[in-house]
């Protein structure tokens, strides 16, 4: 997605208003992205977004009643980004859970700051609804209850979009703050003494980076372990 309107427009002109009518919700989304990626979410207002879209701000209120119900549509257009990246079911439940994840995980890191804040909001639109929808057909061909497909959907399901939403915080991070973040962990806690922090003095020199993708990968594949066990106990 491109950033913001700084780019096409001379400084101090005034971009053409849309004509009345064309504003729609797709567009409003598109917008929102590009403020949300290039300045953040507390610079996400109406306001910036009819600067952005060339609208009066109110032509977006006919849209989304207020920001909460903006996000939500972000929200939602996350897991459909998720979803064009994700490839087609397989006869693989396991291998297709890991693709789920690894592509919500993705998207949320390309809109870090939408991203942020997405875990604990449900958009209950739907693209959610088609994500759950494949997540709960992995759960019932690992050969799980209905049951335990329902409790192993959640624990997946929150578990992804928990850690997704997580590294999507870091980076979202100005650089400095970010990089002194995963600078300690090489340095800061290599230092303490090993008489008052004994696990830590031994285990810390194989320490994985905060933003090492693969603590994801493993996080997922702990979660899909469980599953098939799981499964194979009630068989």
């Amino acid at each position: 997605m491109t950033s913001s309107n700084a780019g096409g427009t001379a400084k101090g002109a005034r971009r053409s208003r849309l004509p009345r009518g064309t504003l729609s919700q797709e567009m409003i989304v598109q917008a929102a992205f590009r403020v949300a990626d290039s300045s953040g979410m507390d610079k996400l207002t109406f306001s910036a977004l009819g600067r952005e879209l060339a609208a009066h701000p109110t032509a977006i209120y006919r849209h989304f009643r207020n920001k909460d119900e903006l996000l939500l549509a972000l929200i939602d257009a996350l897991h459909e980004e998720a979803l064009a990246h994700t490839p087609p079911p397989t006869d693989d439940w396991a291998h297709d859970l890991m693709q789920i994840a690894v592509h919500t995980h993705q998207a949320f890191l390309r809109h870090p700051r939408v991203g942020a804040l997405a875990a604990a909001r449900t958009a209950r639109r739907e693209n959610e609804f088609r994500t759950v929808e494949r997540k709960l057909d992995c759960m019932r061909r690992a050969g799980l209850d209905d049951d335990d497909a329902a409790r192993y959907y959640r624990v997946f399901a929150d578990l992804v979009l928990s850690y997704s939403a997580m590294d999507a915080s870091l980076a979202s991070l100005s650089p400095e703050l970010r990089e002194a973040d995963l600078r300690a962990w090489k340095t800061d806690y290599l230092t303490l003494p090993p008489d008052k922090f004994p696990n830590i003095a031994r285990l810390a020199p194989q320490f994985k980076s905060l933003d090492d993708p693969q603590n994801f990968v493993t996080a997922v594949q702990a979660v899909i372990d469980t599953i098939r066990a799981r499964a194979k106990a009630r068989s």
